[in-house]
């Protein structure tokens, strides 16, 4: 199991760690660079964790610059995507009152800003958009391999409890565009700056946010709408299938993990009196003994500040109440788009869920494929085994999506 190689006695810092040096397959990290970052960092100390990747991200774009400078832009692409990734993990633990972190802002905005440097330093065809969405906009991007215009076959990303537009890149935006395909990410209620610049929160019924989506897709000429692909990543798992229970535009579904009940994460090690508590609203009550765990465990102290926030609720125990809507209980006989649900072996945040969603997929076509540990796809979202990860989805897609050529 890889999720303990960075650090042994802090299994929530190791799994952060992997899953930035897992982005080294399209240009996120450089593996021993990670290491020494890693090597600096003593295990659950949050300060040492935003120092040590902040300042490995400021050294990045300082290399990137002078790269630029000198007409050396394929260097100076690599180093700006490092950066934001780099930047994104530095910020990763800062969850304490979000809203008015300046370092958390900071930080952010640094990561969206080195990738959209990066975008255009690149010989893509790189787009920043605004998706129109009850009454407002989502922020997104668009890359296609040249500027011709053709219609392609397109992955849109869907990402998940923590995640950002620009993370989406390494998660599958790298690999679908090196096979060929136009890539669309976008931040949802809850994600990315649509939760930080807008206060757009989390929302159960996610095919509100996903049918205006993909009508902003399809009314692009260069999107293929005979060959249009959704990608769901961790929550998005469920955020995506929960959207394709109304959306049916769609050739193909990816859902990495499947997720059939995503309140299943947070009541899974909750003692049953904890749960009927909850229930009851003896709230004082709960949110005393959640800020009792979050002070042993590194891992459930984020899960909770994250959760609060994304979720725009005040309380533990409020955001206990709203986890328990994220489910597809009598739903998965409106899903008709062919999926491809993805496990992990040994997925230490919803362990079973893909197995659960595959069993209620009764009416529709579908594949459950597992990553295990003799190949490295164990972990959550199988970080750190990407190769092996996109040969599987694009195998998946092959299959589906009939147009264009692979390049």
């Amino acid at each position: 199991m890889l999720i303990n190689h960075f650090f042994k006695s802090n299994e929530c810092f190791s799994y952060e760690a992997l899953r930035a040096a897992g982005y080294s397959n399209y240009g996120g990290a450089d593996f021993g660079e990670v290491i020494a970052i890693c090597s600096r960092i003593r295990a659950g100390n949050e300060d040492d964790w935003l120092q040590e990747w902040k300042r490995a991200a400021d050294r990045a774009v300082t290399h990137a610059k002078h790269s630029a400078s000198v007409k050396n832009n394929t260097s100076a692409y690599e180093g700006y995507l490092r950066a934001s990734n780099y930047y994104r993990t530095a910020e990763f633990f800062r969850r304490d009152n979000v809203d008015n972190d300046e370092i958390a802002r900071d930080l952010y905005k640094r990561s969206e800003n080195a990738f959209t440097e990066a975008m255009e330093l690149s010989t893509l065809a790189y787009e920043s958009i605004s998706i129109p969405y009850d009454g407002t906009t989502l922020p997104g991007y668009f890359v296609s391999p040249d500027k011709s215009n053709k219609p392609r076959r397109t992955i849109i990303f869907n990402g998940g409890y923590d995640s950002t537009m620009s993370e989406g890149w390494f998660a599958i935006g790298g690999a679908a565009l090196a096979r060929g395909y136009n890539f669309l990410a976008f931040d949802g209620p809850g994600q990315g700056a649509a939760v930080r610049r807008q206060h757009l929160y989390f929302r159960p019924d996610w095919e509100n946010v996903l049918i205006p989506v993909v009508d902003y897709a399809l009314i692009r000429a260069d999107v293929d709408p005979n060959a249009l692909a959704l990608f769901g990543w961790s929550m998005g798992g469920y955020l995506a299938a929960r959207g394709a229970t109304q959306e049916h535009r769609l050739q193909a579904l990816i859902l990495d993990d499947g997720v059939y009940d995503f309140g299943s994460a947070f009541r899974v090690n909750q003692p049953w009196f904890v749960q009927r508590l909850i229930e009851l609203k003896y709230d004082s009550t709960c949110d005393f003994i959640f800020r009792g765990v979050q002070s042993l465990s590194t891992g459930v102290r984020w899960a909770l500040r994250n959760g609060k926030w994304t979720f725009g609720v005040a309380s533990e125990a409020d955001l206990m109440r709203a986890v328990n809507s994220y489910t597809l209980e009598g739903l998965c006989d409106k899903i008709t788009t062919p999926c491809l649900i993805l496990d992990a072996e040994n997925d230490h945040f919803l362990k079973g869920q893909p197995e659960l969603l595959s069993r209620h997929l009764e009416h529709c076509e579908h594949e459950l494929v597992s990553l295990r540990a003799d190949e490295g796809g164990d972990t959550h979202c199988h970080q750190g085994n990407f190769f092996r990860l996109h040969q599987v989805v694009f195998d998946f897609l092959k299959k589906r999506l009939a147009s264009g050529e692979d390049s």
